[in-house]
């Protein structure tokens, strides 16, 4: 007679981080925002979580724990945990499909994109909004112009740890754009998605405004890469990388429009680049055609390596971040010589050991710019350390042309 077990097998969700706090204890959220909380774990509810694959039962992982690490960890206190994770939204269930559907539904009813970050990366509006975004370019001021300018590299760290690179890529597009009509900006996308390009059709909220969406360029896109395009567009409600750009955009153009396109790896992480290719040449020819006239900028919104403590390495000393500095300015470098494939390389010939996050959305530019007259140089490049023994590096690069369509 078989026998099979119906015990729940709990399973961990896709889209959740688990972050070292830097004094034994760690975060574990949602990346996408289908859950607000944010659960503090210890050590071994971390080590818990490892075995929430959806092939044990409670009762092994707790046979598990005991035979790998020697606790003998009481029924009911691992119950609960598992609980506490499900209510909270962070494993594979009903109760979190559900808590999925809701918040999708929620966002696609909106016309506009509600800013995740106003009063924490930067002020929400009025006074204290425009000094501080004044502030920023007026600490790193700059009187380089770039003529013809047509793509830019710019940082999405948090702003106020890179200020530096923020202030010198944005005051040498203040001084080298007038007027510009559209922005459109390749994005990072921290969560994951199977599909190459996400887009919105919403308007971005900011604290100058509301950001226009460049709708008719958005479904000219639609046209050319179909309807999958929105299936994951909820990841546009918690994403930085794009909306730190809408906030200087607004600020500095008032009357410019927005393309927002988050860009995933996950095919190139497969080893398919060619489908990324295929799906940048639709996207490519789409922007050209809806934007033929416009005076429009490529923006790619990439930071640069993940190392250290955080992303599974050791401390990050002074060695780390020397070879970390040149493997970068050979990616700058392949930017401002718009070598789509000489910045790919660059980025995968060790594998992504640097966890370069801008990966797609620069790789997509370059190859949107791809056998056009573009050239350029670095602006800069800086690194961010924090108390785990952590760091993010990130730099700016521009391209000009006189022709480019």
């Amino acid at each position: 007679m078989n026998v099979i077990d119906l015990s729940p097998k709990p399973k961990l969700r896709e889209n959740i981080e688990v972050m070292p706090l830097g004094d034994g204890r760690f975060i574990l959220r949602d990346v996408v925002g289908y859950s607000d909380s944010t659960l503090i774990l210890n050590e071994l509810s971390v080590m818990i979580l490892s075995f929430l694959d959806g092939k044990r039962t409670e009762s092994e992982i707790k046979n598990l724990i005991k035979s790998v690490y020697g606790i003998d960890l009481p029924e009911d206190q691992l119950k609960k945990f598992i609980k506490t994770l499900d209510e909270h939204g962070f494993l594979d269930t009903q109760n979190f499909r559900l808590m999925r559907e809701r918040v999708r539904s929620d966002y696609r009813n909106q016309n506009v994109r509600k800013s995740a970050l106003a009063g924490r990366s930067f002020p929400s509006g009025g006074k204290e909004a425009e000094e501080f975004f004044y502030s920023i370019l007026s600490l790193f001021p700059s009187d380089f112009k770039v003529e013809n300018l047509k793509a830019v590299l710019s940082p999405h760290i948090e702003i106020s740890n890179g200020m530096k690179i923020y202030g010198m890529v944005w005051n040498i597009i203040k001084n080298s754009l007038k007027n510009p009509d559209v922005f459109v900006v390749l994005g990072t996308s921290h969560a994951y998605s199977p599909y190459t390009f996400i887009l919105t059709e919403k308007d971005f909220e900011t604290p100058f405004g509301t950001l226009k969406n460049e709708k008719d360029t958005v479904k000219e896109i639609e046209k050319a890469l179909g309807k999958d395009i929105f299936e994951d567009e909820i990841l546009h409600k918690n994403e930085h990388s794009i909306e730190f750009q809408a906030v200087f955009i607004k600020y500095i153009f008032p009357s410019s429009r927005i393309v927002p396109v988050l860009c995933s790896a996950s095919r190139i992480f497969l080893g398919q680049t060619v489908f990324f290719d295929e799906a940048v040449s639709k996207l490519r020819e789409a922007l050209f055609s809806s934007l033929k006239g416009a005076n429009f900028v490529l923006i790619s919104a990439s930071d640069l390596a993940h190392i250290g403590v955080r992303f599974g390495d050791g401390p990050v000393d002074q060695y780390m971040i020397t070879l970390v500095r040149l493997k970068d300015i050979v990616s700058l470098w392949n930017f401002a010589q718009n070598s789509a494939k000489g910045f790919l390389d660059s980025v995968m010939e060790d594998g992504n050991a640097r966890r370069v996050c801008g990966l797609a959305p620069t790789y997509a530019l370059l190859k949107i710019t791809e056998n056009t007259e573009a050239k350029g140089n670095i602006i800069g490049w800086d690194i961010w350390v924090d108390e785990t023994a952590s760091a993010v590096s990130f730099g700016g690069a521009f391209l000009s042309a006189q022709k480019f369509l």
